[in-house]
């Protein structure tokens, strides 16, 4: 398929952006977009991909009821490459992959599938690519995620989804250590234990877990263990904030997360609450027909320039 985009000399991978979260009705989906319209809007050639494998429906908010094409094409061999399945928008330099969620096997992955997927994201002729995750901490969703440039967990300034975002990054960082100590039956079987926040074994943080590596077996393994720990640089953004303070939410997971699971996390900011977002996708009127002066248009720019000027992407 022909790009609508402008062709030009790439000579590295794309960065790909997870967007994950504990639960659904958080805005996970409309977030994806907002920040894929952003990136595109700054000249950035720009694809967002359903990676709802079980419940699909990031088209629909482009105005687009019945995908020509969707990922179960690439996944069953009809196309070659996730480039030839991409679907232009009505903005420049933003393509979708769809996603198909009446497809069982896809909700379903096998490991080949699921690292043949992984390594076609990365060959996608683009500058960013932005993966909207499935709500919960299903395995497939936790490897996707963790398996991005920049990690994206997204909340609302309730109580119960900042505990759900904690609880999402808690278990982004047990599922490294549980997949690191895969084929260690004893190390294994402590990480397991510890998964429990009740666990027998008085572990209440991945610090304390550490020690009883170092303590029960060799210490190399419990620096083997936090090297990959810093791996996770999850980035917390608030959905739907409705005044200045809401956008600090992830100050609360920052601070936890740091001191129990020994990971170095980023508030991203937030995007406020916008009821012509909820107007259009009541109406599955394309996001890409918003206001461009709108308030979520403009907090999704100056979080795109945030996260630009760390340096991280």
């Amino acid at each position: 398929m022909q790009k609508q985009h402008t062709e030009k000399e790439r000579t590295q991978s794309p960065q790909i952006w997870a967007v994950g979260g504990g639960k659904g009705g958080i805005g996970k989906s409309v977030l994806s977009i907002l920040i894929s319209m952003a990136l595109a809007e700054k000249g950035n050639d720009t694809v967002v991909i359903d990676g709802d494998l079980g419940g699909a429906n990031l088209h629909t908010f482009m105005g687009i009821r019945t995908p020509s094409r969707t990922l179960n094409d690439f996944i069953s061999r009809q196309y070659a490459t996730l480039d030839e399945v991409c679907m232009g928008t009505e903005q420049k330099g933003l393509r979708i992959i769809c996603g198909a969620s009446e497809v069982l096997t896809l909700a379903n992955l096998q490991y080949a599938q699921k690292i043949k997927i992984l390594q076609a994201i990365s060959k996608i002729e683009a500058d960013h690519v932005i993966l909207d995750l499935g709500a919960g901490t299903g395995f497939n969703t936790l490897d996707f995620f963790l398996s991005a440039h920049r990690q994206v967990v997204v909340m609302t300034p309730q109580p119960v989804a900042i505990q759900n975002a904690y609880a999402f990054v808690r278990n982004a960082v047990y599922r490294t250590l549980s997949r690191m100590t895969s084929r260690r039956p004893s190390l294994g079987n402590l990480v397991k234990a510890a998964m429990d926040p009740k666990n027998d074994m008085q572990v209440r943080t991945v610090s304390t877990l550490l020690d009883r590596v170092a303590e029960n077996g060799d210490p190399a393994d419990a620096a083997e263990m936090a090297a990959h720990l810093k791996r996770i640089r999850p980035t917390l953004i608030t959905n739907m904030a409705r005044k200045p303070r809401d956008k600090n939410a992830g100050r609360i997971i920052q601070m936890v997360s740091q001191k129990h699971l020994m990971i170095q996390a980023e508030n991203g900011g937030g995007v406020y609450f916008d009821p012509q977002i909820n107007a259009m996708v009541s109406a599955m009127e394309p996001l890409t027909r918003v206001d461009r002066d709108s308030d979520a248009i403009q907090s999704a720019l100056a979080i795109v320039s945030h996260l630009g000027n760390t340096g991280n992407w």
